[in-house]
């Protein structure tokens, strides 16, 4: 059997898909069309529940792990087979878009449910997952559920995660009887999923600029991300002179522009940085700040060149708080190494968009997923569809339903070969024959 002979006769159905993800972005909409589903409120929970529901309607039996993750499962004729699995998450960052992290979900319920629906069961099992806590909006710790289930991180640390409130996350796991054993027992074991996909909007415009309506992706860069804390002295705005100040914030704004200054720099690989918060204290306009705290996050797909750019931060904090006679607390809160995904399943990604006739691009992630985690215990691979001008983590958000159907199909193209083997070609995971950019 050649190549391209080997896709699926299955097709997803673009208008049940839109339905069940217009159904979901309902779930915790604000006022100017904003999605607020923060990891753990009461929104990501009912957001859960929809997705439980419509996986029991599909005839899909789901149940819930030892942090929260979903898991949708339908038995493979081998059952002892290591699974294929797809999902992605569906909590969102304060005002997100409707997009980010609902599309991978809600097409990895499409493409399980067309299986089903086709009436023979796959060879191996297939698993839906919708983990918790993707985003660190909350705990300023990203892919929460996915490293527990990957076992990337230590149970202990995720419970002792704490959000701008003050609440611990084993605080709020307790209330729904969650313990640390039950988060221990999340890890999967080596060899239970045999492949992991996602299918999850760009949240770039790499895409709609090439004018290509897939991305398959090779690397995921990882963050590294550092709290950084400037401690001086409150005094009064207008009775202490410029010389006495020990003014923390005017450190902390110099460390911003230093983030941008040094991520600005040519490099062979390039890095990124920001400093998406700034804490202030007592913060009142007639007070000289005590203490500010800046959230930097820098990522790139190269962990030398980012390491570089971290010690340069470090140095500067340091250096500001000598000069200024302040101390400084300095904190990593994440630190990842980038990721690459499976080369096999991205040539199968290729061949799928390729037998399809849908114009793709190899390309990176600049963003973290739950793929990079899952692809610490599985064969990995990771679809983007365009985002309208780039724009995600935000009201306007927005990819058009041609092409979330078009990348649901090439994610059905290929669970299928993966699910079902013994009806693919024995080329199935060979190298892709059609041009990418």
């Amino acid at each position: 059997m050649a190549p391209t002979q080997a896709l699926t006769s299955l097709r997803i159905d673009p208008e049940r898909l839109a339905r069940d993800l217009a159904g979901l972005a309902r779930i915790g909409i604000g006022d100017d069309g904003g999605v607020n589903r923060l990891a753990f409120s009461l929104a990501d929970l009912r957001g859960r529940h929809y997705m439980i529901h419509l996986l029991q309607r599909a005839g899909i039996a789901v149940h819930m792990d030892g942090i929260g993750n979903l898991i949708g499962r339908i038995a493979g004729r081998d059952p002892g087979a290591p699974a294929v699995a797809i999902g992605s998450h569906i909590d969102s960052v304060p005002g997100g878009g409707r997009f980010d992290g609902s599309v991978g979900v809600v097409a990895a319920l499409e493409v399980a449910r067309t299986i089903r629906e086709a009436g023979t069961p796959p060879d191996r099992p297939l698993e839906v997952l919708i983990f918790v806590a993707e985003e660190s909006s909350r705990f300023g710790f990203s892919t929460i559920g996915s490293s527990a289930m990957a076992g990337d991180t230590e149970p202990d640390h995720l419970l002792g995660l704490t959000d701008r409130g003050g609440r611990r996350l084993g605080d709020i796991l307790a209330r729904f009887g969650i313990d640390r054993e039950d988060v221990a027992a999340a890890r999967r074991a080596p060899g239970q999923i045999g492949h992991y996909l996602e299918l999850h909007i760009e949240q770039g415009r790499v895409l709609v600029e090439e004018g290509k309506r897939v991305g398959v992706v090779r690397a995921v860069a990882a963050p590294c991300r550092l709290k950084v804390t400037f401690i001086g002295r409150a005094d009064h705005s207008g009775a202490t002179p410029m010389e006495l100040r020990r003014d923390a914030l005017a450190a902390a704004a110099r460390l911003v522009a230093f983030v941008e200054d040094v991520c600005r720099r040519e490099r062979p690989t390039p890095v990124v940085g920001t400093v998406g918060a700034i804490e202030v204290k007592p913060g009142a306009m007639n007070v000289v700040p005590g203490e500010a705290t800046v959230w930097i996050d820098m990522r790139s797909t190269s962990r030398p060149e980012r390491d570089t750019v971290r010690d340069a931060v470090l140095d500067a904090a340091r250096r500001l708080a000598g000069d200024r006679m302040l101390r400084v607390a300095i904190e990593t809160v994440m630190e990842d190494d980038p990721v690459p995904l499976d080369p096999a399943v991205c040539a199968l990604l290729e061949r799928c968009c390729t037998a399809r006739g849908v114009p793709y691009r190899v390309m990176d992630s600049g963003a973290g997923h739950d793929a990079m985690k899952m692809a610490r215990i599985a064969r990995a691979g990771l679809l983007f569809v365009p985002s309208r001008e780039g724009v995600s983590h935000n009201p306007l958000e927005w990819t058009a339903l041609p092409d979330i159907a078009a990348g649901a199909q090439i994610l059905l193209d290929a669970v299928h070969a993966l699910a079902a083997p013994t009806v693919a070609a024995p080329g199935v995971l060979a190298a892709p024959g059609g041009p990418h950019a």
